[in-house]
């Protein structure tokens, strides 16, 4: 025995206590990956079973953390194989450490998101911490706001959607306008309205008044000109920020710099770019954006941490893409964050009644009377998993 000394562990499977020995130096080692393919309820127009991705990382002691995600996460045998070969020995608390080989070896984007989470969530639970306490708590509750649907109605359907939730206490609204559905994942000029998004953002501020918060989301769907038009009308109405309305391509950069320099209202962007931090800080240096966007799925915990302390030191703000199921990342970072830097937790829902998704034991977030949400404080990420219905609906 060395003279760090070692662990006696027992672990009880299917009613066989197997004893092993651990190094009193190693407990931090990372001894399994898994991956879980499961479905959920059926969800959407077509009632079809929706897909998540749980991964579940295990030290050499037995302490575990995990993550649960969209399905496209779930890696396919060969990048699950690397990732597994990778991990194994490795010690757990060196999360940029193995954050920047995957990246490095081009390890594919969601896998490399759900590991890194997985690996946050459980120094947390070491720790016995939330993840946002492990970097410095700035904040114990987030100022909500809702995002509306696309194609919701004609304009004054839009502006009882923002007078609902100015009236429910939230502290703004996110307009989602009019779109053709085949804009693509980027976006694609010409695939909008500007003239009936135009109209729907005057009634919105009609008739929510000055001093509520509004936002404007366009999903890439303007040319140059129509963003700028529409960009102005934005101006005139003081709306907080103007999110991704030219396409997020590379070819659109030297665009969107100078969609900036001609209008007050903040650029928010972008949120459908390939990539992880790299893009969007070249996005940043290109000064194409007022106000930084990405979420946990374009490279984890770790990277949107890491592009929050970019955009605090170029003096903009960040927002996080991502709602619903993937909620829980996003509150960690902002606990870890001031409020000038991440001024919102984005919903797409006014109910306020708590909400277990399959899969989970806890409830997803709600916002409270004074339209804030709280910021979790359970160890890790937060989130508690029902690991016996993910079993029971494994796919893969």
């Amino acid at each position: 025995m060395s003279s760090a000394g070692a662990l006696l562990l027992a672990a009880n499977n299917a009613g066989a206590r197997v004893l092993y020995l651990v190094r009193a130096d190693e407990p931090t080692k990372i001894a399994d990956i898994e991956w879980f393919l499961y479905e959920t309820e059926p969800l959407g127009v077509e009632k079809q079973p929706q897909r998540r991705c749980a991964v579940r990382i295990t030290t050499a002691i037995g302490t575990q953390g995990w993550a649960d995600l969209s399905d496209w996460t779930f890696p396919d045998e060969d990048t699950a194989h690397l990732i597994k070969t990778f991990l194994l020995g490795r010690d757990a608390e060196n999360k940029d450490g193995i954050w920047d080989t995957l990246y490095a070896e081009g390890i594919a984007m969601g896998p490399l998101s759900a590991v890194d989470i997985a690996l946050w969530d459980l120094h947390g639970r070491m720790a016995g911490k939330p993840v946002h306490a492990l970097l410095g708590t700035q904040r114990q509750q987030a100022k909500a706001c809702v995002t509306s649907e696309f194609n919701l109605g004609e304009a004054q359907a839009y502006a009882d959607f923002a007078v609902a939730c100015r009236d429910a206490g939230v502290h703004g609204c996110k307009i989602h306008p009019y779109i053709k559905w085949d804009a693509g994942t980027h976006g694609a000029a010409g695939a909008g309205f500007p003239d009936r998004d135009v109209a729907a953002y005057r009634a919105v501020r009609q008739a929510v008044g000055d001093d509520f918060s509004c936002m404007a989301d366009n999903y890439g769907t303007y040319n140059f000109d129509e963003a700028l038009r529409v960009g102005r009308v934005l101006d005139e109405l003081a709306f907080e920020w103007y999110e991704s309305p030219l396409p997020e391509s590379d070819d659109w950069l030297d665009r969107y710099a100078a969609l900036a320099r001609e209008l007050k209202t903040p650029i928010c962007a972008p949120e459908t770019a390939a990539g992880s931090t790299e893009t969007r800080l070249a996005w940043i240096e290109r000064k194409a954006c007022d106000i930084c966007r990405i979420d946990v799925h374009l490279g984890g915990f770790t990277a949107c941490m890491r592009l929050a302390r970019a955009c605090e030191a170029a003096g903009i703000g960040l927002e996080l893409h991502g709602l619903g199921a993937d909620a829980y990342p996003h509150l960690q970072l902002i606990g870890a964050t001031r409020e000038p830097l991440i001024h919102y937790f984005e919903m797409f829902s006014l109910s306020q009644e708590p909400r277990v998704l399959p899969g989970r034991t806890t409830s997803e977030p709600v916002f409270d009377a004074q339209g804030c949400v709280a910021i979790p404080q359970r160890p890790g990420m937060g989130i508690e998993l029902d690991w016996q219905y993910i079993l029971a609906h494994r796919v893969q």
